[in-house]
């Protein structure tokens, strides 16, 4: 392979049998539990966290910050954070998380990957408090712009790629199996998708945010209101919004390259883009049907609607991104050309899938050097992954979740004063 993951080409020659694990020291044994059950403990709560703020706002008026959901959510990060400060900082499990780095002012060594993790739940923890501080003094008509909110989901996405930073410090005692890389790189597609895409995440079109604004819990709050005003005023949508396409061929690049880096067989390279589609596509069908979108209120009565409208569920085209980068590594195209073509075609049926004006698809022109680009910035993450180094860290963490949002947050704040 052209561009082989390092890891998993230094795994494939760690093989630890049973009887060797059996003798595997106490303290790795758990140490490596105890991550996994943070993990999934993180995971479990953020994603049922996510969907029950989601099924609130649309059944309940958003009258405080407290919500159960936000109580919820809250509680379990700081769980989280308690547990990753034992692994952090008790000796009989540090140890196993790779090389020490050594913090400055409070003058303590800690795993690498251990810091990036840790930094990330206090990135979250911050924002938290951030967001209860911005809807009290900025109101509760923030898009996904906002700059809480953009710190949460950065966060969010830097918690998991600080859990996979930790799983590959354990390969030379537990090497990565392949559905342990598969369930990795759906976690990373699926956290790092709605931290690039932002509003586009969401908002598929016109018509759905037509839908949604027409929720009788959503007309009957003025904030609410207001928040579609804006979107529909600055065209905040896949369909009618330029800006799409370069926003989710940054987000394709970094995809591929994180999944490249990971793992680069075609059985996972493949995929996990495949599966993480299927899922979404699903998704984006169940919530057709719980919007009761075109008067649908049985299951059957989706089929007209999936045909008349497929930029409502048609997924973002990774896999055939995926498709068409593997073709070409095993064509020895060079990574350049590769990854140029690549984000061209990427560009093209993003533009079939959901631009309906013909002029946006010379937006396929850029996504070529663009693919290039988020390319290279997703090599570089996952150098930072596999070797966590103090100041990569700090320019990781310092960029992902108080640059971007800040910048995104004065965009926010700005559409919300200049749109009545």
């Amino acid at each position: 392979m052209q561009q082989g993951s390092s890891a998993s080409i230094n795994v494939s020659s760690l093989k630890i049998s049973k009887s060797e694990a059996s003798k595997s020291p106490a303290g790795l044994v758990w140490a490596y539990r105890v991550l996994w059950f943070t993990f999934i403990m993180f995971f479990l709560s953020t994603g049922l966290g996510k969907l029950w703020d989601r099924v609130w706002h649309l059944t309940h008026r958003f009258d405080t910050f407290w919500s159960p959901p936000h109580l919820f959510v809250s509680t379990m990060t700081a769980t989280t954070g308690f547990l990753v400060i034992t692994l952090a900082f008790l000796p009989y499990f540090r140890s196993w998380f790779g090389p020490f780095i050594h913090l400055p002012l409070i003058n303590v060594k800690v795993a690498g990957s251990l810091v990036l993790l840790g930094g990330s739940l206090v990135s979250l923890s911050t924002s938290i408090m951030l967001d209860f501080f911005w809807h009290t003094v900025f109101g509760f008509d923030e898009t996904q712009w906002s700059l809480p909110h953009n710190m949460i989901v950065m966060s969010w996405l830097l918690i998991i790629l600080g859990f996979v930073s930790c799983r590959l410090a354990f390969c030379q005692y537990r090497p990565l199996s392949w559905l342990t890389n598969l369930v990795l790189a759906m976690l990373i597609l699926g956290f790092l998708c709605p931290a690039i895409l932002g509003p586009f995440y969401l908002n598929y079109s016109p018509n759905l945010l037509h839908a949604l604004a027409s929720v009788p819990v959503n007309l009957a709050q003025a904030s609410v209101r207001h928040l579609y005003r804006i979107y529909f005023a600055s065209q905040l949508s896949r369909q009618t919004n330029p800006l799409f396409i370069p926003f989710v061929t940054f987000f394709a690049g970094i995809a591929l390259a994180l999944l490249r880096s990971l793992d680069g067989r075609a059985r996972i390279f493949l995929l996990a883009p495949l599966l993480w589609s299927l899922i979404f596509m699903v998704r984006d069908w169940y919530t057709l049907y719980f919007l009761h979108y075109h008067g649908v209120t049985h299951i059957k009565d989706l089929l007209p609607v999936l045909l008349q409208e497929p930029s409502l569920w048609v997924p973002i085209p990774l896999f055939p991104a995926a498709v068409i980068d593997l073709v070409l590594c095993k064509l020895s195209v060079s990574r350049l050309w590769k990854e140029m073509t690549t984000g061209a075609i990427f560009g093209v049926l993003v533009f079939f899938i959901w631009n309906s004006s013909p002029v946006m698809i010379l937006l396929a022109i850029p996504a070529a050097p663009l693919m290039v680009l988020s390319s290279t910035i997703g090599r570089w993450i996952y150098r930072v992954l596999e070797k966590p180094m103090w100041a990569d860290i700090w320019i990781f963490l310092f960029t992902a979740c108080a640059e971007l949002p800040a910048c995104f947050g004065i965009i926010d704040l700005i559409l919300r004063k200049t749109i009545p």
